[in-house]
């Protein structure tokens, strides 16, 4: 048989051999049919979370009571959500797809990404022989701007429901300090999805799902003139798995990320200013004192242009955030190598990374005296202008208890405590601990607020088997 023949003869066999071959639409439009079976992949695996968050007012713990989404992401019963559904939380409610209504506890929280990891209590699920859905994980790294993508959730505390609409910018670059979760920052370390998909109250911690019925986002913000906000799954994963792996003997998990003390601008419009070429180094905008770039020599108004000879190229606002991870995942207390541009010199220095703290420290309550107090963080401490980070600052005061009456107020930072100069927040609490023992009526304490200081004197009566008891003696 003549070739060209034999060719003819084998063509429909090569083109059934093609056909098997065909990849799947990687973005399946959004018929009714392919909605609904999304929609049905998705439900089982949502649920609506009941929270129970720690804050403190009036000088006490307190919880503050809300309610979320979540979306079950493995068999072992682990719940994504954002932080600002269930971060600090000290008591979980979960009622899954059946209706059942299950205990739950916090995994870890990270508010830089505002996610958060939560437990079914599967002792539980065991004994009332409860069944329960899990979802699959995509990615977010391929989503594309008209992509059609479903958000799910339990808005306003109701029933699970969907909403359809498309992903109208996949990069998008939130300002940190206009996102703070009360005063937890946020939005630092990676862009977000944004899509035309309303979000509702009660559906932040939902999922993103794409037409293949896979998770690549976190829902967590909804706006006006239709522009919501997703967490990517790409940012969520590795979170998630530290998180997970650093919550052992009861320790709340957590991300440990590295911090050079650099606030970065991009060099949009400033090249021909700083006589840089274009997509080239990044602005340094402010230097925190203290910090390991400021004992490395690194100044303001610098152009950093490599670190660990990686470089560094920040021209808009979007390419902030992988600058700034970046430096968050470089090793802690290790020497990192920045290569700066200044003036027209380039400068090589050394510097020991440290670990990256937000403004918020930790809170505790102290009942006796009536007030709550935080540590003073390097962050805070440069926000405030303070000469170092020791110490701990006042969060709020019990109205009538020696503190109120002493005239201390919220803001005030805690420097010293009968002479003794205050390093930490365990430190003070040692102190705390040892005056109630001792039953100490007078308490003298130097307080800082911005560049003034002041001293003040803590007047305490004890009633025996109480430790709640306001003071009422006058203050003189």
């Amino acid at each position: 048989m003549p070739k060209c023949l034999a060719a003819v003869a084998l063509l429909p066999f090569l083109m059934l051999g093609c056909a098997a071959q065909v990849e799947p639409e990687p973005f399946p439009s959004a018929t009714p049919s392919r909605v609904i079976k999304v929609t049905e992949m998705i439900f089982p695996a949502v649920v609506r979370l009941d929270v129970a968050q720690e804050i403190y007012r009036d000088g006490k713990r307190t919880l503050q009571r809300g309610i979320g989404s979540g979306v079950i992401i493995d068999a072992q019963g682990r719940i994504l959500t954002n932080y600002h559904v269930a971060g600090r939380a000290a008591e979980i409610f979960v009622t899954l797809f059946n209706k059942e209504r299950v205990r739950a506890s916090l995994i870890g929280d990270d508010h830089w990404t505002d996610l958060a990891v939560v437990q079914l209590d599967m002792d539980e699920i065991a004994r009332k022989n409860i069944s329960f859905s899990f979802a699959q994980l995509g990615t977010s790294t391929g989503v594309r701007t008209g992509q059609d993508v479903i958000a799910v959730g339990t808005p306003f505390g109701l029933a699970r429901t969907m909403t359809l609409g498309i992903v109208s910018n996949n990069e998008r670059t939130l300002y940190p300090d206009r996102v703070r979760i009360d005063e937890y920052e946020t939005a630092e370390f990676d862009n977000w999805i944004q899509m035309d998909t309303p979000i509702n109250p009660g559906n932040s911690g939902g999922p993103l799902v794409d037409l293949t019925g896979k998770v690549i986002g976190i829902n967590t913000r909804g706006g006006a003139q239709n522009l919501n906000f997703a967490v990517p799954i790409d940012t969520a994963k590795p979170v998630v798995a530290e998180i997970i792996s650093s919550s052992k003997d009861g320790k709340r998990g957590h991300v440990a990320r590295a911090d050079l003390g650099l606030e970065l601008r991009p060099l949009q419009d400033l090249e021909s200013f700083y006589a840089i070429e274009l997509n080239q180094g990044v602005l340094v905008d402010s230097v925190a004192k203290n910090s390991p770039a400021a004992m490395a020599g690194v100044k303001t108004q610098d152009i950093l242009l490599a670190i660990n000879d990686v470089p560094v190229n920040v021209r808009f606002p979007e390419e902030l955030a992988p600058a700034r991870k970046l430096i968050s995942e470089l090793p802690i207390g290790k020497e990192t190598r920045l290569q700066l541009r200044r003036g027209k010199d380039t400068l090589n220095v050394r510097a020991v990374t440290d670990k990256l703290e937000g403004a918020a420290g930790e809170e505790r309550e102290f009942k006796k005296w009536g007030m709550s107090v935080r540590e003073v963080t390097r962050q805070y401490a440069s926000e405030r202008n303070l000469d170092d980070d020791r110490g701990v600052v006042t969060t709020s005061l019990n109205p009538g208890f020696p503190a109120a009456r002493a005239e201390i107020r919220g803001g005030d930072v805690v420097r010293n405590i009968n002479g003794i100069e205050i390093a930490d927040l365990d430190q003070f609490a040692s102190i705390y601990d040892e005056s109630i023992k001792k039953q100490e009526s007078r308490v003298v304490i130097g307080l800082q607020n911005g560049r003034s200081r002041r001293t003040v004197v803590l007047r305490i009566t004890f009633d025996t088997g109480r430790t709640d008891v306001p003071t009422t003696e006058p203050s003189k």
